[in-house]
């Protein structure tokens, strides 16, 4: 009986005694008294998908992309009109090969599009996709009506492009292993190619060593 209250007591002890273990939590460097238990060197796929809708509103509601819509409908000389917009296939600069980057792609684009400030297009960029040329080279087979196939010289050059991605810096400070993870974009007028926008949303994991060690 003995033994085993000195066990329960010893348990007991370890769970109330802050820093007997290992503790990890995410956190956000612009409020870092806030956090949430996640393993060290992950990032969330649901705080991707969160920092993508932020990065679109932003990007939407900004003052500079108001100023440039505003200039962009006066020289169309339609004050309906929308600008189209190239997204890159978002880059995963982390150590964390799991995250699910063209889902975030996809996700950034849906808010974009929901905006009704600008149309996205898939046939220009760094990620373009072969099938509206390949639907072109249909006119060549004889399987298909002329009449049907998209013609040449119909599509439309995008004034916009949008790339970035999320990265991520370590830095070991004794007690402490913080990893700050980044979603970083830029948004571009191709035609001037002066940068009109930029968004960096930081989030990251915080490691503190505990009494035994890491």
């Amino acid at each position: 009986m003995k033994k085993t209250w000195m066990l329960f007591a010893g348990a007991l002890a370890c769970g109330l005694i802050t820093g007997c273990s290992t503790t990890t939590s995410t956190f956000d460097p612009t409020n870092p008294t806030v956090n949430t238990a996640r393993a060290i060197g992950t990032v969330s796929q649901a705080e991707c998908f969160m920092a993508a809708r932020a990065a679109a509103e932003n990007a939407m509601t900004s003052p500079a992309f108001d100023r440039f819509l505003a200039q962009y409908r006066k020289e169309s000389g339609d004050v309906l009109s929308v600008p189209l917009m190239q997204v890159g296939h978002l880059q995963n600069k982390t150590d964390d090969p799991n995250l699910e980057m063209g889902l975030v792609t996809d996700e950034l684009c849906t808010a974009l599009m929901n905006s009704g400030k600008v149309e996205v297009t898939l046939a220009t960029g760094r990620d373009a996709s072969a099938t509206f040329a390949e639907a072109r080279d249909l006119r060549k087979d004889d399987n298909f009506k002329k009449s049907t196939v998209a013609k040449k010289g119909k599509l439309e050059a995008p004034r916009l492009s949008l790339e970035g991605g999320i990265l991520w810096n370590r830095v070991d400070t004794g007690d402490e292993k913080v990893q700050v993870y980044s979603f970083n974009l830029k948004l571009a007028d191709i035609d001037s190619g002066k940068v009109i926008w930029t968004y960096n949303k930081p989030f990251g994991t915080k490691k503190t060593k505990g009494t035994f060690g890491w």
